[in-house]
């Protein structure tokens, strides 16, 4: 197991994200997961989270488009624009030892796990997903197998630790 910390948008911006990603996983047969964009994944938890989470303080990020791609991971997902913010919260997640070095960091949410089964997209819904900038206020410390490869992988999933992203962000401009 390793433990990959996710950034979660706000409660509200949540809900748009949860009603795709439950449609889609019903139609696969799939476990449903929360919407997350995953931030970095360590071979161990953290010690001290401080600096990226008042890297994170005040996030909202603007979705840039629907994308898909052949990881199982990331068969439909929302891409974000980086900010400043983001990316320094990232490179101190880098620094940390343990770090999951993988594929770029590509800023998303994912929709599904997994092709969507033909016709089954909810494109209406998904198109509203570009509506407006997210809000994420938690950073979700999760318990993860090494590689999610499988729908099992996915089930097996569990909440180590919540943080609170503050609210306000300490260097204007940043997030």
């Amino acid at each position: 197991m390793a433990v990959s910390y996710w950034c979660v948008p706000c409660a509200e911006d949540a809900a748009a994200f949860e009603a795709v990603i439950c449609e889609l996983a019903a139609a696969q047969g799939a476990p449903v997961f929360a919407p997350h964009l995953t931030l970095a994944t360590l071979a161990e938890a953290a010690d001290d989270l401080g600096g990226v989470l008042n890297a994170l303080a005040g996030l909202q990020l603007r979705p840039s488009g629907i994308d898909t791609a052949g990881t199982f991971t990331m068969s439909l997902f929302v891409r974000f624009e980086a900010t400043p913010g983001l990316l320094a919260a990232r490179r101190i997640m880098e620094g940390f030892p343990g770090f999951a070095a993988g594929r770029p960091f590509d800023p998303h949410i994912s929709l599904c796990y997994g092709p969507p089964p033909a016709g089954t997209a909810p494109d209406r819904q998904i198109s509203h997903l570009l509506a407006a900038p997210v809000r994420f206020n938690r950073l979700v410390a999760m318990n993860v197998p090494a590689r999610a490869e499988t729908y099992d992988d996915v089930a097996a999933w569990s909440v180590r630790q919540v943080f609170e992203i503050p609210d306000d962000d300490p260097a204007a401009g940043r997030s």
